[in-house]
């Protein structure tokens, strides 16, 4: 049995699009299954618990963006009886990128339907205070935090998603934030005994895949499947080699600035005196003291595409 969860609003209505395309598939091919679409936030959460409470092997799959993945996998109670596939919709889609998932539609279900390929991903986990949250793509505190905080409710956002142009939101957000950012003190600690301290820190990635924002390298090297979880810090750069440094980033040759501190863990523990935007995955969170990440490794089945 498949069951599919859509968000139909990602990328301005573009989701529903393709599940449309998807549908005609799935009927033509006479494939059992169900559907539910998200209509608000944690919705996608909400029916990933509901879908697993049964406890029995089943194929999940997502249509959406990263936001979606994220808030599906913090609803699997039991990531050993799902295997997961996902169908991206979003304005980012690092996740698809990272695993080299297909963009094209009608491919993207074939590939589901009759599956040649699987691996086996790490996730990464967040503890702040008694919450705990999964990521897929990446954690991050600080500047990349704040665009994703700004540009998750631009309408600006939805006008160039429209017209396929949305990642030129993130490029506006991330000048708008730029002029508008502060450093702050952090304290970065890598498998309980690697202490680094920064005192003017721009912003701290935590990343599983190699890339976010839409395909901005900022850890090149990290792997999904390899165990560990691999940091960029960013640290005392003025505004102007910020914001030469994200482009340079697409092609993850920004380690070569000045200020770039990069760094590969199974756990890290991220401390700061002030309060911080936090991003999952794109999706806006908060963190006031600290954060404790670890990777766990291997724990979620993909239904992947041969590279």
């Amino acid at each position: 049995m498949y069951y599919f969860i859509v968000n139909p609003s990602s990328r301005s209505g573009h989701g529903k699009e393709v599940w449309q395309t998807v549908e005609e598939i799935l009927d033509q091919e006479d494939v059992e299954y169900r559907v539910y679409f998200t209509a608000h936030r944690y919705h996608a959460t909400k029916l990933a618990q509901e879908i697993t409470a049964q406890n029995t092997r089943l194929t999940l799959v997502a249509i959406g963006g990263d936001g979606t993945v994220n808030e599906i996998l913090n609803g699997i109670r039991d990531f050993s009886t799902v295997t997961f596939a996902y169908i991206p919709t979003g304005s980012g889609n690092d996740f698809a990128r990272a695993l080299g998932l297909p963009s094209d539609t009608a491919e993207a279900v074939n590939n589901i339907l009759h599956p040649s390929y699987f691996c086996r991903v790490d996730l990464g986990k967040a503890i702040l205070g008694e919450q705990t949250q999964y990521f897929a793509v990446s954690y991050g505190c600080g500047f990349d935090a704040a665009i994703c905080h700004e540009a998750f409710s631009s309408p600006v956002k939805n006008v160039l998603n429209r017209i396929r142009l949305g990642k030129l939101t993130y490029i506006a957000t991330g000048i708008k934030q730029l002029i508008l950012c502060k450093s702050a003190p952090a304290v970065v600690i890598l498998d309980g005994h690697k202490t680094f301290r920064f005192r003017r820190t721009c912003f701290v990635t935590v990343m599983n895949c190699f890339c976010e924002g839409g395909g901005v390298r900022f850890c090149p090297s990290a792997k999904t499947d390899d165990g560990l979880l691999d940091v960029c810090v960013v640290e005392g750069l003025n505004r102007f080699l910020m914001a030469l440094m994200f482009p340079v980033a697409l092609a993850g040759l920004h380690r070569f600035f000045p200020g770039i501190h990069l760094h590969r863990a199974r756990s890290i523990e991220i401390q700061s005196p002030k309060r911080l935007p936090v991003h999952m995955d794109g999706e806006p969170y908060f963190l006031r003291g600290r954060v404790q990440i670890s990777c766990i490794p291997r724990v979620l089945s993909v239904i992947a595409a041969p590279r």
